[in-house]
C-alpha cells in the first residue's frame, strides 16, 4: 500500500446528500450554499428516482412512480455538519409535502485541492 502524501491537507468530513424534486430547489440551495456559505463544494446530478413499489399497482419488472429529482451532494468539516444539515434542510424546505430527503454520512477524509494564487484565469 502506497504511504499517503504529507503535502494534501486533510480534514475529518461529513458528506450530506439531499434527493431533490427536480423544481428548481437544487438552483436555490446552491444559490444559497455560495452566496450565504462562501462554499463551491457541492455536486448536482440528475437521477430517477422511484417510489414506493409495494404502494402501487406497478406490473412486476416496473419501476412504480418514477420520476426526475436533483442529487446534491456537500463535504463539510465533520465539527460543522450539523450547522450545515440544518442549514441545507431549511434552504431546501425537505420539511414540505414532497420536499425530498436529506441524510449525511461520515467520511474517512477529504482533501481540499486549491489553485495557487498566480494561476492566471482562463479566457472563453
Amino acid at each position: 500500500m502506497q504511504e499517503p502524501s504529507k503535502t494534501a491537507p486533510r480534514e475529518a468530513s461529513k458528506l450530506i446528500t439531499c434527493v431533490l424534486p427536480d423544481d428548481g430547489t437544487h438552483k436555490v440551495l446552491l444559490d444559497a450554499l455560495y452566496q450565504e456559505r462562501k462554499t463551491i463544494k457541492a455536486d448536482v446530478v440528475s437521477a430517477l428516482a422511484t417510489g414506493d413499489a409495494s404502494a402501487s399497482d406497478a406490473k412486476p419488472g416496473t419501476h412504480a412512480g418514477s420520476y426526475l429529482a436533483r442529487l446534491v451532494t456537500v463535504v463539510v468539516p465533520a465539527a460543522e455538519a450539523d450547522t450545515w444539515f440544518e442549514f441545507i434542510c431549511d434552504k431546501a424546505r425537505i420539511d414540505r409535502e414532497g420536499g425530498g430527503v436529506v441524510f449525511q454520512n461520515a467520511l474517512v477524509t477529504s482533501t481540499l485541492f486549491t489553485l495557487p494564487e498566480d494561476v492566471a484565469e482562463e479566457e472563453s
